[in-house]
């Protein structure tokens, strides 16, 4: 297999019946078409022939290490693939998914005069009050990890009392939006302000601009890893972003602040915002090499993880191991690496970290720096989290008017406890839409 052929579209011919939360505002000044994933069988038969066929490192001190310390274990490497390989079954993966509303749609840029194809999923409310709320995914995420939190939203509303309009795009260059390539060359990285432009532009298409205060005026965002660095750039710069939420507040030292300062004001931190702060510096000193990489040498790595689906298993897994409170179910880092391969996305998701290890600041990550959110701004704090700041950080970003700190949660936020982001999302959209 030389080539990733791409994730067809499949209509649905014996059934015209539309599905729930389908039905795509009145307002919109482009109509998406509607998306039914399909996964050629030939490809999937590829890919079990070249997991069969993909060995697993001798074993060694280092991968011996049950406690994680040198990454991903080989035993569990040996037991994912046994499941992988004999167990899993993609088309009830695929079958979930389309089991939501999606779409795409062809969107302009900031940077490019060529358009970029985009796929969302989204659950479109009959209130004529809803709100628009955008959720953003990052790295090596994906639509996958908001549709836990689908589920509730529609296991409590229907179509006519949902009250918000929720759009879950796949960022460009990542699995269903990756079948164009950004355009980037050896001068130009392709930014986050690149892709929140091309996210605010959905927005506007679907009827979702005004840029006034109020319900049907504009639009709400909320992020996590690049896109709560996303999610920040459209609150700073778009007037139709009328608020933000994030669960990730990755900077370096508050601007502004001393060193003499900021002791002084160490002592005021609560023991899990100590220890949030500790954590960070652990994840600075030995857990970014993997940004290294994709931002240096995006190339090799591309070429070599989109080889072999068990290498690529390996380098994705470590990070949803390794960057939760718990271990997500197997099953869900089976999905979420599944739809990484079969989609040829993993070289087109590395672009971002160009724009991270390019900077001078060594504080800048993830597009974070100087970018003030004025509006209203709301966090949620995990302790498993890569840089659980503390709150007073938090605050020096944005016009902070929501703030909840959980006592267990990580980097996945909307996949490890979907119900307590979703009550997060919901209070702060309250508080939100009355400033």
């Amino acid at each position: 297999m030389s080539s990733y052929p791409q994730p067809q579209s499949q209509t649905q011919a014996q059934d015209q019946t539309p599905k729930p939360y389908s039905r795509v505002p009145a307002g919109a000044t482009v109509q998406p078409e509607p998306f039914e994933l399909h996964i050629p069988q030939q490809q999937i038969d590829d890919f079990k022939t070249l997991l069969r066929l993909s060995p697993i490192a001798k074993e060694t001190y280092e991968n011996a290490q049950t406690d994680r310390r040198y990454g991903v274990p080989r035993q569990w490497i040996v037991e994912a693939k046994r499941v992988w390989e004999g167990e899993y079954d993609w088309r009830k993966t695929e079958s979930h998914i389309n089991s939501f509303p999606n779409f795409t749609s062809t969107l302009p840029s900031s940077s490019s005069s060529s358009p970029q194809p985009l796929h969302f999923t989204a659950l479109f409310s009959l209130n004529p009050s809803a709100t628009p709320l955008a959720l953003l995914h990052g790295w090596p995420g994906s639509i996958l990890e908001f549709l836990p939190l689908l589920t509730l939203l529609c296991q409590k509303y229907t179509p006519e009392t949902l009250p918000y309009h929720i759009i879950v795009p796949s960022l460009p260059g990542y699995t269903l939006s990756s079948s164009a390539q950004p355009p980037v060359d050896a001068d130009r990285s392709w930014t986050y302000a690149d892709i929140a432009a091309v996210v605010h532009n959905l927005l506007l298409s679907l009827g979702f601009g005004g840029g006034g205060k109020g319900k049907g005026k504009g639009y709400i965002v909320q992020g996590g890893d690049i896109g709560s660095s996303v999610a920040r750039c459209m609150a700073a710069t778009y007037a139709e972003c009328l608020a933000c939420h994030l669960n990730l507040n990755f900077m370096g030292k508050p601007d502004g602040v001393s060193d003499a300062e900021l002791a002084a004001e160490y002592a005021t931190y609560s023991a899990a915002e100590k220890t949030g702060l500790q954590r960070m510096k652990t994840f600075r000193a030995s857990g970014t090499a993997y940004g290294q990489m994709h931002a240096t040498r995006p190339s090799t790595l591309g070429l070599a993880l989109s080889s072999s689906p068990l290498a690529l298993l390996s380098w994705i897994s470590e990070k949803f191991l390794a960057w939760s409170d718990a271990d997500p179910p197997l099953s869900a880092i089976l999905d979420s690496v599944s739809l990484y391969w079969f989609t040829g996305c993993f070289a087109s998701t590395m672009y971002t970290y160009k724009e991270d290890f390019a900077s001078p600041d060594p504080a800048f990550f993830h597009g974070q720096r100087s970018m003030y959110i004025d509006k209203p701004f709301g966090f949620s704090w995990f302790p498993m989290e890569l840089a659980p700041v503390p709150r007073k950080w938090v605050e020096r970003t944005g016009r902070l008017v929501f703030y909840q700190e959980h006592e267990s949660g990580g980097h996945f936020a909307a996949l490890e406890r979907p119900e307590v982001l979703l009550a997060d999302l919901e209070r702060f959209v309250e508080i939100a839409l009355e400033k």
